[in-house]
């Protein structure tokens, strides 16, 4: 199973065309996620198709990872009257739980985990913020304004971040195509961050407001975008792919754990049920499977067809948050979710013809 697992988490070179967007929510999958909704990364070296999946099956481990991730969502959603470093700390174990193994595996038999480690200081500090301002403001978000009106504005200012960051950062080009995405992607975030969007949940223990829950959801995002960017620097610089995202896991565990020994009273810890800690534990267990799903999706189908299998997260955890939690629906809301689905549409179709343009 280790075997089998690393044979499609490990990159292998391809002549497709490089700089393919992938949404993936966490890319490492280390909790950078939340599992919130995709994230914005772009593969340094993409993957080939891999005939032993096939297009049926890559189109089901695809959707498979938008359901996992909307679970994880869910699993989050319900947590919303606990800590939020202690949900954030409990869903980024099981990522460390499952590579530790994969990764020694790897080492004993001498595959390459890195080339250079020059830029691990760099990524562990860049984790860092991921793990308290990417999975933590998001945990307080989906306290504030709810699970339907968070994946969304996360979403949209991830996907802003990363091109702003990719520009600043890798010197990658924002061509006018992508301007016009971004454009309605901050009106998506704006009309979903109003008033009336949303609601505080009648559970949460989250002592913010609405519009300050739509803030930690888009520094959330703006946390995410930093991380996809910088973890895509790393692995072209000498990381491999399982060696960052255990990276991430363990700086998310540690630092995690510590501010929740800090921050959660004795009553608070005696007060948590079990229930309450499957549903943490579920949220990590989903997060790491939805990413393995990912990756096997992404060898045997087009990037952009992956993006938009997974870009159906926005829609269901609308849904989710609707059904499960009675979350309202309002006008704000439609608009700010078609007006996402808009910008992922033009995203889509501006890879899908420089696809086109290079055969």
């Amino acid at each position: 199973m280790i075997a089998f697992i690393a044979r499609h988490l490990i990159p292998r070179r391809s002549t497709a065309a490089t700089g393919a967007t992938v949404l993936h929510r966490d890319v490492a999958s280390s909790g950078v996620e939340p599992a919130k909704a995709a994230v914005a990364y772009r593969s340094p070296q993409p993957v080939s198709s891999d005939p032993s999946i096939g297009v049926i099956g890559g189109a089901a481990f695809g959707l498979l990872a938008a359901v996992l991730y909307t679970g994880a969502n869910v699993a989050l959603r319900g947590s919303v009257n606990i800590n939020p470093f202690l949900v954030s700390a409990v869903k980024a174990a099981p990522t460390v739980i499952c590579l530790t193994p994969l990764l020694a595996w790897m080492w004993a038999r001498q595959k390459t985990l890195y080339t250079s480690l020059a830029m691990a200081p760099r990524f562990m500090l860049v984790a860092l913020i991921g793990q308290f301002i990417g999975n933590a403001a998001f945990q307080w978000a989906l306290g504030s304004i709810g699970l339907a009106a968070s994946v969304p504005i996360t979403l949209g200012t991830l996907l802003i971040g990363g091109a702003i960051l990719g520009r600043v950062i890798l010197g990658e080009p924002v061509r006018a195509r992508s301007m016009i995405a971004i454009l309605v992607l901050i009106a998506a975030v704006l009309v979903l961050s109003s008033p009336d969007a949303s609601q505080i949940p009648s559970d949460s223990t989250a002592p913010i407001p609405t519009w300050m829950g739509a803030l930690c959801a888009a520094a959330s995002g703006a946390a995410y975008a930093l991380f996809g960017t910088v973890m895509r620097q790393s692995m072209s610089r000498g990381l491999s792919a399982p060696l960052t995202m255990w990276i991430s896991g363990m700086v998310g565990t540690i630092s995690l754990w510590s501010i929740t020994t800090v921050t959660v009273s004795g009553e608070e810890w005696s007060a948590l049920t079990a229930q309450q800690w499957q549903t943490m534990a579920i949220a990590g267990i989903f997060n790491f499977t939805a990413f393995v799903s990912l990756s096997f999706a992404l060898k045997a189908l087009p990037v952009v067809a992956v993006n938009l299998i997974n870009a159906s997260q926005v829609a269901m955890a609308a849904i989710a948050g609707v059904i499960l939690f009675g979350e309202p629906v309002t006008t704000s809301l439609v608009t700010g979710i078609a007006l996402t689905f808009a910008g992922l549409c033009v995203l889509a179709n501006r890879k899908h013809r420089r696809n086109r343009t290079s055969r």
